[in-house]
């Protein structure tokens, strides 16, 4: 509702021989070339799933990411320092591979909550992490926008990757910060609730532009 481009990219998409692809990115806020680094992201991580790369290295593929966007913008001066978050998953009926850096989030929907699956890489990510502050302080900290982990910036960046079990029964939703930061966790699970399909995402989105919508909103949900 403020801002005049939105640099949030997301991708969704079936592969070859069972399981879906997911992932949302959020381009740096403010920094050049945010929107083209998220979409270089979700534009390499479906190039290489589609090519045969496996699941297993989603964190390997991120990775190749990185060192993509960070060359384009060291040949081209006007996107140096460009970046983006990239939260990505290969989901099947037993089994979801998940890799992640920034933060934007993976949550676990199930009948009794939300379920967070990523750790925000940000300065008050990491307080919150360590334990200085609570999950409420840090999303009214001053620093929660202030990164310390991006795709991009840098030749090399750290992957935060996990394999799980999964239950058919349970919903995947990744999101960029424009939805969490206007929403509760509460209004989150209660909206999930409530709809289903298209109208789960349609409605996640509304709640937020009518809380405010001080950014972008992005939402990837996946169900059975």
């Amino acid at each position: 509702m403020v801002r005049r481009d939105n640099q949030d990219n997301w991708i969704a998409t079936g592969l070859l021989g069972g399981g879906l692809l997911v992932a949302v990115a959020d381009g740096i806020g403010g920094a050049p070339g945010g929107g083209q680094a998220s979409a270089m992201a979700v534009e390499v991580l479906q190039e290489a799933i589609r090519r045969g790369e496996q699941a297993e290295v989603l964190a390997r593929i991120i990775q190749q990411a990185n060192l993509r966007i960070h060359q384009e913008a060291t040949h081209r001066a006007e996107l140096a320092g460009m970046g983006t978050t990239l939260t990505a998953a290969v989901v099947w009926q037993s089994r979801l591979v998940l890799a992640h850096v920034g933060d934007s989030r993976a949550y676990r929907i199930t009948h009794q909550g939300a379920f967070r699956l990523t750790d925000d890489h940000s300065v008050a990510g990491e307080m919150e992490r360590v334990g200085s502050i609570s999950a409420d302080e840090a999303l009214r900290h001053p620093q929660r926008h202030v990164l310390t982990r991006a795709v991009g910036p840098y030749a090399t960046v750290r992957v935060d990757s996990r394999a799980l079990a999964w239950s058919s029964s349970d919903r995947l939703l990744l999101c960029t910060d424009g939805l969490y930061n206007a929403l509760s966790e509460e209004q989150l699970f209660d909206i999930c609730e409530r709809f289903t399909g298209q109208a789960v995402v349609d409605a996640l989105i509304a709640q937020a532009l009518k809380q405010g919508g001080h950014d972008n909103v992005t939402v990837v949900m996946v169900e059975s």
